[in-house]
């Protein structure tokens, strides 16, 4: 499946590329900024700059560059781009992982608790206080709790302003007590009697070994599903004259996470760039996607998509109602109508992945439509599919020609029932990011009687609906 192609900055990232300083900068933008590119940019040049000055110098330690992702599927999307840095130089040794996998090494490889796990023993603590609805959410609470603030400083969570997490349901300054006396205290309890790591120890552990060396440049993409505890710990192994960029926009956030620079101890003053031009969507694409976030928070390192700033305006999104198979056929019969799937490349977007994929199989596969999986992939497809199918998590940080959103169903996005709910926000980010990945069409889908409630916050008057 084909990348990105060439990049050609425009004037906006050529200021933030001749930048060459060392310390942090930050850049920010909507979808389709461009923001990676302009940091995969600045990295090469960065490290041609490094490898003279070591040539100058005749120093014998190489320059070593870091480019960290937040999932495996866009790990193996960056490395195809960062690769382009590699210049085939043995004085370079460049790294490009996810923070999980990159921490886990430097921890020594620590056995760490699946996902499941945890949710299941913090259950057991939310039940002891009496909290039988909206398990989810508050499980998201307390891991927003434990990577914010290192394990000293945990009692700062009573009255910090809480950020990304929505205004219900409404977590007081008892309650947040409560979380931290109740569930919080007994989960960190039964990881000391039992020898556990989660992840966010992972990256407390990786906070506190001794580096086996130190980074000369280092790029983090997608920062803002990143921890405050995950960035202590990137500091932590930077060389002194290092050079670090953080790629961010805080309106597609999708993990109860937050990442705040006084708290890290950045001073982001004067070290943030903002990208504002909407290079990857059309108009009518960004228009789309623009009711899903407009009233949300958009937060210091945040930026709404412009569709005043898309160069072309391309044709209204499609909405089809009916049955998933009615709208997956008729998607695929749009799509092959209008596009080249031997030069174009799509996805198949789900919420959920594992068996919410099979009748996408199936379809395609009964058709004779080559396609891959991407979802959890560490390796980018070299293969000739230029169709995938990728959960929206999974497809954060990556861009196609096309997006297909069949089955879009409350079961697939469920959320809290009040105004405001911290879930029903995170769904609305992802949902807009989804569609954000798309270069030239979106076509989304739901059956009537269950569709997401995310339906009613799309415009009529942005999209073309279609009933099968």
């Amino acid at each position: 499946m084909r990348v990105l192609p060439d990049f050609n900055p425009t004037p906006e990232q050529r200021k933030i590329v001749a930048d060459n300083r060392p310390g942090f900068r930050i850049i920010r933008g909507a979808a389709g900024s461009g923001k990676t590119s302009t940091a995969l940019l600045q990295l090469r040049l960065q490290t041609e700059a490094r490898l003279r000055r070591r040539r100058r110098e005749s120093a014998e330690e190489p320059v070593r560059v870091l480019v960290l992702t937040f999932n495996r599927t866009l790990r193996g999307y960056i490395e195809e781009l960062a690769r382009k840095a590699d210049n085939g130089d043995d004085a370079l040794q460049l790294e490009i992982s996810t923070f999980g996998a990159w921490s886990w090494e430097l921890a020594g490889r620590v056995s760490v608790l699946e996902r499941a796990e945890v949710r299941e023993m913090l259950s057991l603590g939310l039940d002891d206080l009496g909290i039988s609805a909206q398990h989810d959410f508050f499980i998201d609470e307390i891991e927003y709790v434990l990577g914010r603030f290192p394990p000293g400083q945990l009692n700062d969570y009573l009255d910090a302003r809480r950020v990304g997490r929505g205004r219900a349901p409404r977590v007081d300054r008892p309650r947040r007590q409560a979380l931290l006396d109740g569930p919080i205290a007994s989960y960190d309890a039964a990881k000391k009697r039992q020898s556990l790591v989660d992840w966010n120890d992972l990256a407390l552990l990786t906070a506190s070994v001794l580096p086996k060396h130190r980074y000369d440049i280092v790029i983090v993409d997608e920062a803002q599903d990143f921890s405050n505890n995950q960035v202590r710990a990137i500091l932590h192994h930077l060389s002194d004259d290092h050079s670090t960029t953080f790629v961010l926009d805080a309106i597609q956030r999708i993990y109860p996470r937050y990442l705040a620079w006084p708290e890290v101890g950045i001073d982001a003053r004067g070290i943030s760039h903002k990208l504002t031009r909407n290079y990857r969507n059309t108009a009518a694409i960004a228009r789309f996607a623009l009711p899903l976030v407009a009233d949300l928070d958009v937060e210091d390192d945040g930026a709404l998509p412009d569709f005043a700033a898309c160069t072309v305006e391309g044709a209204k999104p499609l909405v089809t109602v009916g049955t998933y198979n009615a709208q997956f056929s008729f998607m695929l019969d749009r799509l092959l109508h209008n596009a080249d799937l031997r030069t174009e490349t799509t996805a198949v977007l789900k919420a959920r992945g594992g068996g919410w994929f099979d009748e996408a199989r199936r379809v395609l596969t009964a058709r004779g439509i080559a396609y891959c999986e991407l979802t959890r992939e560490s390796e980018w497809p070299t293969g000739h599919e230029n169709v995938a199918l990728c959960t929206m998590h999974s497809a954060k940080g990556l861009e196609f020609d096309h997006v297909l959103i069949p089955g879009l169903s409350q079961r697939v996005t469920p959320h809290g029932p009040e105004d405001g709910d911290g879930d029903l926000e995170q769904l609305r980010r992802m949902l807009a990011m989804a569609v954000g990945r798309a270069r030239k069409s979106v076509m989304l889908g739901y059956k009537p009687g269950e569709e997401s409630t995310l339906i009613r916050l799309l415009d009529p008057a942005t999209y073309e609906r279609v009933e099968l």
